[in-house]
C-alpha cells in the first residue's frame, strides 16, 4: 500500500509535550525539585555560591566548592544552623531548608588544614 504522504505525522505520538519536555524530563526534575542556593562561608574567610536542587546531596555541594576553592574534598565540612551535615544527605532532608522560603541558605564551611606531605 502506497503512503500518500497524509494522515502519518501523528501515526507515533511525540515524545515531547506542549513545554519541550519528554515524560523522563519530568520525573527527572521532580527528583531533583526546587532550585537552591547555598551560600558557604569558609572558616577561611571567603564566601563562595553553590547553586544546585534540593534533591542534590551534601556530597555534590562539597565537590562544588572543592572545585571553585581548590581546597581538597576531605577537608570540607558543613554545618547549617551549627549541625554537622553528612554527605550522604540530600538538601530535603534538613526541614530548616525545606522550610526556607527562598531556597537561599547560609551553610558554615569549616576547612580542615592540609595534611601534611
Amino acid at each position: 500500500m502506497a503512503d500518500d504522504g497524509q494522515g502519518t505525522a501523528g501515526a507515533f505520538p511525540s515524545q515531547y509535550d506542549e513545554s519541550g519536555m519528554t515524560s523522563f524530563d519530568r520525573v527527572e526534575a521532580e527528583l531533583r525539585g526546587e532550585q537552591l542556593k547555598l551560600i558557604c562561608d569558609l572558616s577561611t574567610g571567603s564566601r563562595v555560591e553553590v547553586v544546585c536542587n534540593v534533591g542534590h546531596d551534601v556530597a555534590y555541594a562539597k565537590g562544588q566548592v572543592s572545585r571553585q576553592t581548590e581546597i581538597e574534598y576531605g577537608r570540607l565540612q558543613f554545618f547549617l544552623d551549627d549541625k554537622l551535615m553528612f554527605d550522604p544527605l540530600s538538601f530535603n532532608d534538613f526541614p530548616a531548608i525545606m522550610a526556607s522560603p527562598t531556597k537561599e541558605v547560609l551553610v558554615r564551611v569549616e576547612v580542615a588544614p592540609p595534611i601534611p606531605e
